[in-house]
């Protein structure tokens, strides 16, 4: 027994992700270059290994560069025979030296400089030579806490990813009772969001709670909770200011909504007897009466079109990207009469703005606010990739493009929310082999 292990070291050398961090520093795009430095500096000083893990999930392959680094670092440990006397936490540069053996001290230091370079020199190889995205850091950041299970206070506090988040519960402290989800134009992305929402309201024994849409332009101080897309999130804190800020990127199971209800838990008391009764409608910004529930094809006047008719639905669609996506879907609302031209023009606009990406293999394309006069009615089309497709480096295999007059479109599009939360849905979408399918599906009012 010699009063030291190598092992101690596997784990705890920071050299790996600190080359990563130094790469995204000078090669990376975006936020992510922007957050690099400040990342590196909390990762090797702070030893919060996992600060420099979105990094790596924004583009995979940097996995390469972490375990290229750490094999040059235990390789280097070997050979001068290092280690430390107890475990390093946190895996800070400074807890390491703290605990080292007086006789590891410059192995360790190469081992760690080695383990650095390796790793820089690879992920910068990366970076220059492979597609990089824009360095949205806020959307790694959200998919990491997606796969953990829980909130990362730590990432998020770097990246602004946390900035108006329940967990801040900045604004609003009364108890919560109005909690709305605001877009650009309150007839997709918001629909979507707020039906997930106040599905997990509900569940959590909150029926008393409102949950609805709208648009950033019809808000008004009267919210307790608000809950945007991040880039909307200042628009949306003009408007209203008093209210609790949340933003989140992906609409179908961001980790963000768990905190919205524990949010709720926090200042409210559950009435168990209202759970599941309330009325789960998402009210849009129109005043027109929501269709009634429950009719089939059978009771809808002849004359009326159907929101999602079958010539809508294509099983496998031949786009490649999402501008791509866009048009195949736009010209299928163009081609069921349901809007102009220019509204495919917005729907692009839209996308540049702010992504329709949903999560779980979905993309809603939807026009600006400003478009709305370009719908002649309601209608929505449906686009299967069996092969996926690339949308702004999120992969996608459905793509239903959206035209929303008032509300008409609203309970069609809950369903669609509600079917895509379900993973099983989800297959089941993916193996349908008939239009039909999909309509029985997605739950639409035809038998």
């Amino acid at each position: 027994m010699n009063g030291k292990s190598v092992l101690f070291l596997l784990e705890a050398n920071p050299g790996p992700g600190l080359g990563i961090l130094l790469a995204y520093s000078i090669f990376g795009k975006g936020a992510a270059r922007a957050t690099a430095p400040g990342a590196a500096i909390i990762q090797f000083f702070g030893g919060i290994h996992e600060i420099y893990f979105p990094y790596v999930l924004m583009k995979p392959l940097l996995i390469l560069a972490a375990v290229g680094g750490g094999m040059a670092g235990v390789a280097v440990n070997v050979v001068f025979g290092t280690g430390l006397q107890s475990p390093a936490a946190p895996g800070s540069i400074v807890a390491i030296f703290v605990v080292a053996a007086r006789d590891s001290y410059l192995g360790i230091a190469l081992a760690v400089a080695a383990a650095a370079a390796v790793s820089f020199v690879l992920a910068a190889l990366l970076l220059k030579i492979g597609k990089q995205d824009d360095g949205d850091i806020g959307a790694a950041t959200a998919k990491m806490e997606q796969m953990k299970g829980k909130k990362s206070s730590v990432a998020g506090a770097l990246t602004g990813a946390g900035a108006g988040t329940a967990a801040d519960a900045s604004g609003h402290t009364g108890p919560i009772r109005k909690i709305v989800f605001a877009c650009d134009a309150g007839m997709g992305s918001s629909a979507m969001g707020a039906t997930v929402l106040r599905k997990k309201v509900r569940a959590a024994g909150f029926g008393d709670v409102e949950v609805t849409n709208k648009a950033i332009s019809s808000l008004s101080d009267e919210w307790d909770v608000v809950v945007t897309q991040k880039e909307l999130t200042d628009r949306a804190r003009q408007r209203t200011g008093s209210a609790v800020h949340v933003s989140v990127d992906q609409f179908m199971n961001s980790p963000r909504y768990d905190e919205v209800v524990e949010l709720v838990e926090q200042r409210s008391t559950p009435d168990a007897g209202d759970a599941g009764d309330a009325e789960e409608t998402t009210q849009g910004d129109s005043t027109e009466p929501e269709p009634p529930r429950g009719r089939h094809a059978a009771e809808r006047p002849a004359d009326e079109p159907e929101i999602l008719a079958p010539a809508s639905i294509i099983l496998d669609g031949t786009a490649s990207d999402s501008a791509t996506g866009i048009d195949e879907a736009g010209a299928l609302l163009v081609a069921a009469g349901a809007v102009d031209e220019s509204y495919v023009a917005a729907m692009h606009d839209r996308e540049a703005s702010v992504s329709t990406f949903m999560g779980n293999g979905l993309a809603i394309p939807h026009g600006t606010n400003e478009a709305k006069s370009s719908i002649k009615r309601s209608a929505m089309s449906f686009v299967r990739y069996p092969g996926g497709i690339d949308w702004n480096g999120n992969p996608t295999t459905f793509v239903i493009g959206i035209a929303g007059v008032g509300n008409e479109h609203l309970t069609l599009l809950q369903k669609v929310a509600m079917t895509f939360s379900d993973p099983a849905q989800v297959e089941r979408l993916e193996n349908a082999t008939t239009t039909e399918e999909i309509l029985e599906i997605l739950g639409d009012e035809k038998e």
